[in-house]
Order: C-alpha cells, then structure tokens, then sequence
C-alpha cells in the first residue's frame, strides 16, 4: 500500500531554489508531495499556523529576514509543524542558531540530494509525531492523575459528610428507642415517636445510598459470598424490612416461591439490600389497599424473582432509563415520595456483580410496574454457611453481669447507649476522651469495648491497640465512616466488629451477646521500646 501525501509548505523567496527543490522532491519515488509554494515570510507564518501541513522547508535567506527568524517565530506563535531549514552557506553558527530556535533540522543546498532530503523529512516528521504522542501520553497521565486526585478528594468528602451526618442520627434513633421502651409512654407520643424514626431511618438510608454508589462506581464494592437460600431472604425482608410499611398501608402481599432451586452463591446482606430496595419500592408506589406479589421459578440454571405490584406504574419512555442513577421518571415523584432515586441503580449494579440481571416493565402509567432479577443458582450443599446463625435470646437474666467501657466524644450519644444498655442489665462505663478510658481500665475490669474510631485525644484504633498489649479485648467499633477499607482498618486494629452509624440497637446487642459467648481473644503482643 503506497503512503499518504505529504504535505510541504515552502517558504523560499527564490524562484530558481523553489524549482531545484521541486525537481529533487519529484525524484523521490515515495510518499507523494504535495507543495505550497510562498515567497513571503509572513504569509508562511500565516500559513503554516493556519493550514494542515506535515512539515515545512524554509530557506535562509527571506528579503530582509531570515529563516532563522522566521523558525523562532513560529515557535513562539505556537507552531508545531517540523521546519527544515535550507540554506546556501556551510556555517555552523547558522546551523547551532537554527536548532536552538527550533528547527528540526538543518539543510546545506550545496550538498542537498533526494535522498538526503527525504531522510530529513521522514526524520522530522517522525520525530514529531513522537514529540506529539510523548506529550498525549504525558497529558492523559496528567489527566488520570488529577481525576485519581479528585475522586480521592471526593471519596474523602462523602466519608467526612457520611461521618458528621450519621453521628447526630444515632442519638435521635436511641433516644428515641428509650422513649419507644419507656411504659409511660402515651400511645399519641409512640406514634410521634414512630414517625420521627421512619424519617431518621430514610436519611440513614440516603447516607448508605451515596456511599454504595461511590463504591461501586469506584470498583471497591466487595462482595463477601456464602451459600444464600433466596427464599428465605424474601421472606426476611417481607418481615423485617418492609412490615411496617406493608401493613401501615393494609396492601396484600402474595408469595408464590415455585422455584426448585433456589440456592445462590452470594453476599446475604447485599442480597438483602436487592430485595428490600425492591420490595420497599414496590410498597412505597402502591396506594394503599393495592396488591403485591412477589414469584419465583428456575430457568436455564437461574432463578428468577418477581415482584409485581398495581401501582402507579411507569411511563413508556421512562423504563429505558429506570435503573439510571439519579432519575426519577417525574419529578413530581420526588417530591411526593421522596428519595434520590439511587436505590434502582444501586439493585441493578448489585445484581451484575453476582453475574444476574435485572429488567423493568410496565404496561404503563396507572398500571403497575414488575421488577425482575435473576440470578445463578447453586447446588444447596455447595458449601457450608460462612457465618453461624445468629445467637436467639441475647440478654440472659440469670448471667453474670457484663461490664461495657463504652467510649463515645458525643454526649447525647453515649447518654442515649449508656441509659439503653443499662436498662437491658449491662454495666456501663463512660468516657469521652482516650486517655479517660485508658485510666478507667487501669481500674476496672470490663468485658467488653465499644468504642467510637473518632476521639478528641487519639482514635479507637490507638485505644484497642495499647489495651490489647495489657490483656485480651472483644472490641466493637462504632464510626461514621462507613467505605470498605474503614471496615478493614478497624478489623486489623483489633475490633471484633465495626457497626455503622446510626447504630441500630438490636444490631448491637446481638453482636455484644455474641461477643461475649465466644472464646477469649489471644492479647497481642506488646510492643518493644525503640
């Protein structure tokens, strides 16, 4: 295959040069040359910033300029293109001038053959085209650099924000826990009391929401998989996660779980988060009195779960982009049912990871909607249960009692826990500083640290770590920063368990019951001085 054309632009004020170098330009058997052929100096300027060529032959001599001059000024003005220069003298001072102006190389016409100027085209034009993808590279690396930057800035941002807008959560959800617990509580102030939690529960799951999404987005979503029976995942999140908002609307909710095999390798908790999104979706878009209906069957080595509600439905042009983050088929959804409409997306992306799919469809506005996912099924004794059942009676009266340091900066947190864990038989302790705790347990014994990561003097990753090193410690830390690698920091300091704010309260005693039922921790060693 022959090579493109070149294109040459030829600033030459000399009639009979330019025709000597067309001549040796025409003996050269390829590429092919287009020329352009100027006399002047600033219409070759023009010219070669203005127009497409691949390099460009400039002779020395130009009227009262030079190619010396004309090289340096096009440099200056931004030109890229090669510039070969030409001249009729030998001079090595013109030569050293030429190449710190700029010139990509430098040409006696006395000795200039075909073959000498075509090596010195291909040289310039190579060379440019690697000065061009040297600085690309260096642009896009630029580039990737200052987005890793921004998306780091970013991931810092949503931390910080999940932080500070859990912690004043977690107070109003126990204390309100304490009034729901409390007997002389007015069924008027209970009802008070259930609403408030409701939306304090939707902001928690707006904070949860962002940050799924920023992991997933960023690939760090990681699943922890174990053998998960669907079925009983559903019936989980029909009891647990949307009773009350089934029953406060009465809506009829009809099960039909034909699927044979029904067993999925998979993460239960995110599995969980698929079908209480979806489920609670259904719910939220259904008047009350209206109907669900959630099936499951088995098709080519998956199974499929449906759930179909008669709802308001989802218009025609909506349903290509349902599962978009962010959209909302009409805004005036927003605001009537609130949300950010993340929950759809985040379903979609959590079925993908576990190699499923997910589909919407809907016969229209008025008409319901059906949301389906599938996912592959595995033999029910693929492997055992990664994790044991959770522990069923959680405060023994007849034990001993537990003595609990619990390490909280924020007030109304650490009075809310300390009043709730006291009230279940638990002795509490209470500091609000690291140094505070650590005298408390040169004091007291205690079989159990529940700790905030966040101290004004120091973190609870400090406090586990200098406490392991005097006896062992079943830690349970509690943050605001909920993102994968706070989790693991956590873990590899010591803490048995990391809970998210806002903390749910039954979450927290099953984990203390379990904490407290299973083997010492070994102590870790202490550290030696430098």
């Amino acid at each position: 295959m022959s090579e493109a054309p070149v294109r040459i632009l030829l600033v030459e004020d000399d009639e009979d040069d330019m025709v000597l170098t067309r001549q040796l330009l025409r003996e050269i058997e390829s590429p092919a040359f287009i020329i352009d052929w100027t006399e002047d100096f600033n219409v070759g300027l023009r010219k070669i910033r203005e127009e497409n060529h691949d390099v460009c032959l400039a002779d020395y001599h130009l009227g009262a300029q030079n190619g010396v001059e004309f090289v340096r000024t096009a440099v200056e003005q931004g030109c890229t293109v090669p510039i070969i220069l030409l001249t009729g003298q030998g001079d090595h001072a013109v030569d050293i001038a030429a190449m710190n102006a700029g010139a990509a190389d430098f040409l006696n016409k006395r000795q200039l053959t075909a073959s000498a100027l075509e090596r010195s085209i291909r040289y310039s034009i190579q060379q440019h085209r690697a000065e061009a993808q040297r600085i690309r590279l260096l642009r896009e690396q630029a580039a990737r650099a200052e987005a890793e930057a921004a998306n780091r800035a970013k991931d810092q941002f949503l931390a910080v924000l999940s932080h500070e807008l859990r912690t004043p959560l977690t107070a109003m959800l126990l204390t309100l826990t304490t009034l729901e617990m409390e007997a002389e509580t007015t069924p008027k102030m209970r009802e008070l009391a259930t609403v408030i939690r409701r939306n304090a529960d939707l902001e928690a799951r707006l904070i949860d929401d962002l940050l799924d999404l920023t992991r997933i987005a960023r690939g760090k979503l990681e699943l922890r998989r174990e053998l998960v029976d669907v079925h009983e995942q559903i019936g989980f999140a029909i009891r647990t996660c949307c009773g009350s908002d089934i029953d406060s609307k009465g809506l009829a909710v009809t099960v039909n779980a034909a699927a044979r095999k029904h067993h999925v390798w998979g993460d239960p908790a995110r599995l969980q988060q698929v079908l209480w999104n979806l489920i609670k979706n259904a719910a939220k878009f259904t008047a009350p009195g209206g109907t669900l209906d959630i099936q499951t069957s088995n098709e080519e080595g998956r199974i499929q779960i449906s759930i179909s509600d008669n709802g308001i439905g989802i218009a025609p042009e909506a349903l290509p982009k349902i599962f978009n983050a962010f959209e909302q088929a009409d805004r005036s959804i927003t605001r009537q049912f609130g949300g950010l409409g993340l929950g759809l997306a985040i379903c979609k992306a959590l079925v993908e990871l576990h190699g499923g799919r997910a589909k919407a469809a809907s016969e229209g506005l008025g008409r319901g909607a059906t949301f389906t996912i599938e996912l592959p099924v595995v033999s029910a004794d693929f492997t055992t249960r990664g994790t044991g059942d959770l522990p069923e009676t959680l405060a023994d009266p007849n034990r001993q009692p537990v003595h609990i340091l619990l390490v909280e900066d924020h007030a109304d947190t650490a009075a809310a826990m300390a009043r709730l864990l006291s009230r279940r038989g638990y002795r509490v302790h209470i500091a609000s500083r690291m140094v505070d705790a650590l005298q408390i347990a040169a004091h007291t014994a205690f079989d159990i640290l529940i700790s905030d990561i966040g101290l004004p003097d120091g973190s609870g990753l400090e406090l586990i770590r200098t406490l392991s090193q005097r006896r062992p410690v079943r830690g349970i830390a509690l943050s605001g920063f909920g993102m994968d690698e706070d989790l693991e920091r956590s873990r590899s300091a010591g803490f048995s368990e990391h809970l998210t704010k806002p903390i749910d309260f039954n979450r927290l005693e099953v984990v203390i019951s379990r904490l407290i039922s299973e083997p010492t921790p070994a102590a870790a060693p202490a550290e030696v001085a430098k």
